[in-house]
């Protein structure tokens, strides 16, 4: 009976403990750490369109391929148009060439090569994955401890268990609802409904560790506040 009465005392000292050890670790991760899955790599994207109507003569790269800022991808043959006041065409118009104008890998391919092409149609996609960064998009309850140069710690879901580093490079100045194709309120019936909005916070990836990483993949962060 003593060791019943003495147990049951020390039982609830531990769970208080415990209790207490939970809520402490809980205020300090959130005082000095700030962490959301609500993110994903970005990186400059570039479409390469057709310069002018007619037709796609050549096309030299192909997904996966890495080019130079300048360098030809292919050409368009002008379509030949009838000269003003004859009956017959003008020769052959010489064909144009198709440039990147950034450095980076081809990601997509939209055109094939004899296809009938327009100004403005894109023809590749490309990336430059050597400046990649992750957007992460903080509550707007939170954004006043996030500041420019802390330390992140980056988890990308393609590839879980594998950490990789960067820090806040900027903090965009407009709520992520800002830039949404549908409204999100009705003002003019006079209806809202408060909802807390997100940043978007552009964070450096600083090494991809020989990691295949590409725009749009999933990622988590936890931002160093102190």
């Amino acid at each position: 009976m003593m060791r019943r009465m003495i147990f049951i005392p020390v039982l609830v000292f531990v769970a208080l403990f415990a209790i207490g050890g939970g809520i402490f670790y809980w205020a300090y991760n959130n005082y000095e750490y700030y962490t959301t899955d609500d993110a994903q790599v970005s990186g400059q994207l570039v479409n390469v369109s057709a310069v002018t109507a007619g037709s796609l003569s050549t096309l030299s790269v192909k997904v996966g391929d890495t080019v130079t800022a300048g360098e030809a991808i292919g050409s368009v043959t002008p379509a030949t148009t009838s000269a003003t006041g004859t009956t017959g065409t003008t020769g052959t118009p010489s064909a144009i060439d198709v440039t990147s104008p950034i450095s980076g890998s081809v990601v997509q391919t939209f055109a094939v090569q004899g296809q009938v092409v327009s100004p403005g149609l894109p023809i590749v996609e490309i990336a430059n994955l050597n400046a990649l960064t992750v957007t992460a998009y903080v509550d707007e309850n939170a954004i006043s401890n996030i500041s420019t140069g802390q330390a992140v710690d980056i988890s990308i879901d393609a590839y879980s268990g594998t950490s990789f580093s960067g820090h806040v490079q900027q903090i965009v100045q407009s709520a992520a609802s800002e830039f949404s194709l549908l409204p999100t309120e009705d003002n003019a019936s006079g209806n809202f409904t408060k909802v807390s909005q997100r940043i978007p916070v552009v964070i450096t990836l600083d090494n991809t560790g020989g990691k295949d990483i590409v725009p749009g993949m999933s990622a988590e962060v936890t931002i160093h506040l102190h």
